[in-house]
């Protein structure tokens, strides 16, 4: 799969506040690596800068641009990931500046990033419809860009440049493609909805798995519904919503029980959106089970995460229970203090790789679905 990426070097580079550790700067850099390793490539080397803000022209500033592209030439690389968006001026005015150093350099931000890793790993229409759209909200400002640059290269005084009606065109095309997609999106999540619809009618009761990427939700659902959907140690593996059913032994019933996305720290507006047909199944879940990390140093920072992604579509009051996972990993945590900090909703401790704790969590689902 990833046979087009087997040479290829990787370089991330990142503005950083001033105030941030190396600490907080090494974890967001981490997490970045494993963007790119999910991707199949591998970094060669860092690029880190701490400043009030990125440069509104080159991202980074003069002295470390240089620095940069000097880094670029000596450890040959050929694809540079920026940690934060950028805009089209940006990484226009970067890939020329690094083409200094490769000529066939290329400039991607994280959204990008994880566009690409999305279009390896959807699988269903409404994914990839998804991908779609988000690509096109993502990139389409970058070529009107371009076509802003062509227009003031080619145009003349009281002439129509060349590249801005390429511009207009574009526009023109990136709106009815994304219209065109929009309406297969609708209807899909009308389909949806008339699935959703459905089981409430016959009294099925649905519950959805929700967190930070790796906290091990597919794992534990492959435990509870006896499937065996693949559960790698690497990032959005899971873009389609799959559901399974869950039998509740003490309830003699049998619940729908759905894996969705995993979620990581800035996730764009744009993804969020674009994903939202595929959360429905969070969205109108009668239980959600957030599933937790207890071996992560970051665990109470990601559960900011995944509820603030929660409350941006619109799951606020719905019934929930922390499951907190990997215990066997980690057992020096406080339960005590655990519980006194997460007061609104039942706490769960389990190891689902070791199929540890799983009887108290089919107790506390019963209990909250009964």
């Amino acid at each position: 799969m990833f046979n087009h990426l087997q040479n290829k070097r990787f370089m991330l580079i990142g503005v950083f506040p001033k105030n941030f550790s190396n600490e907080d700067i090494l974890s967001e850099l981490e997490e970045l690596d494993a963007l790119v390793k999910t991707y199949g490539g591998q970094v060669f080397a860092l690029s880190v800068q701490k400043a009030y803000s990125p440069s509104s022209a080159t991202y980074l500033r003069s002295g470390k641009l240089q620095d940069t592209t000097d880094l670029i030439e000596k450890e040959k690389i050929d694809i540079v990931v920026v940690k934060d968006p950028l805009r089209s001026g940006q990484m226009y005015t970067l890939e020329k500046i690094f083409q200094q150093a490769n000529p066939q350099i290329q400039v991607w931000d994280k959204i990008f990033l994880i566009l690409r890793i999305f279009d390896l790993h959807a699988q269903t229409a409404d994914a990839k419809l998804q991908i779609k759209i988000a690509s096109l909200r993502h990139l389409g400002p970058r070529l009107f860009g371009m076509g802003y640059v062509l227009s003031r290269q080619t145009g003349g005084i009281g002439t129509r440049g060349i590249g801005e009606t390429n511009t207009e065109i574009m526009k023109r095309h990136w709106r009815n493609e994304i219209y065109t997609m929009k309406m297969k999106i609708k209807n899909l999540e009308t389909d949806r909805m008339q699935q959703i619809d459905r089981r409430r009618k016959i009294g099925l009761r649905t519950l959805s798995i929700v967190g930070y990427t790796n906290s091990g939700k597919t794992t534990l659902f492959n435990l509870l519904t006896k499937k065996n959907k693949q559960a790698d140690n690497k990032l959005f593996v899971t873009l389609d919503s799959t559901s399974g059913k869950l039998f509740l032994p003490k309830l003699n019933e049998t619940v729908l029980l759905t894996d969705t996305i995993g979620f990581i720290r800035n996730l764009p507006p744009v993804l969020i959106d674009s994903f939202k047909s595929t959360l429905m199944e969070s969205i109108n879940a009668d239980l959600i089970l957030h599933v937790i990390d207890i071996s992560d140093k970051e665990m109470h920072y990601k559960i900011e995460v995944v509820e603030k992604i929660l409350n941006e579509i619109n799951v606020k009051n719905a019934a929930k229970i922390l499951v907190f996972n990997k215990t066997d990993v980690d057992n020096s945590y406080d339960r005590k203090e655990l519980i006194n900090r997460y007061p609104d909703y039942p706490l769960i401790f389990i190891s689902a790789l070791k199929n540890e704790g799983i009887s108290d969590l089919y107790k506390e689902i019963e209990k909250k679905v009964n």
